[in-house]
């Protein structure tokens, strides 16, 4: 499973780098922070991580926001252990301040936005303490 999962990893890198997958600004943000809209472009890249799982090993986890107009994402989650599955999510993403919003069909998710990639946030919105979000860290890997 670690070989298709890293296998597909590999295929998402090759396809984010075609040249049709220009940054560009969303027209549609109402900002006039050129900073703001270069923050966010810079969230453009791969995350990974292994996240706890409560009923199963881990949960390998990839993140790949896009830099399309759009600001798409796939989220790919493969859940190890007894009963391993892989569950991929897909939709739009925003950021708001130091807050990446994951929006899909299931709701959105939220995550804090660090140095070393993202961490995702409590159930309720709050943000974790330093060691609890050393284990749901998504490190950034690849960027464009």
């Amino acid at each position: 499973m670690k070989t298709l999962f890293f296998a597909c990893f590999s295929i998402l890198a090759l396809f984010s780098c075609q040249e049709g997958a220009k940054k560009t600004p969303d027209t549609k943000a109402v900002t006039t922070d050129s900073s703001a809209i270069a923050n966010e472009e810079a969230m453009a890249a791969f995350y990974h991580g292994a996240l706890p799982c409560p009923d199963c090993d881990e949960i390998l986890t990839m993140l790949t926001l896009n830099a399309d107009e759009q600001r798409t994402f796939t989220l790919q989650e493969e859940f190890k252990g007894k009963e391993s599955r892989t569950v991929e999510s897909t939709g739009t993403w925003t950021v708001d301040g130091d807050v990446l919003t994951l929006n899909q069909k299931s709701g959105p998710s939220k995550y804090q936005i660090t140095d070393d990639g993202v961490v995702s946030l409590n159930a309720d919105g709050s943000k974790r303490d330093s060691e609890s979000a050393k284990k749901y860290l998504l490190k950034r890997v690849l960027g464009e």
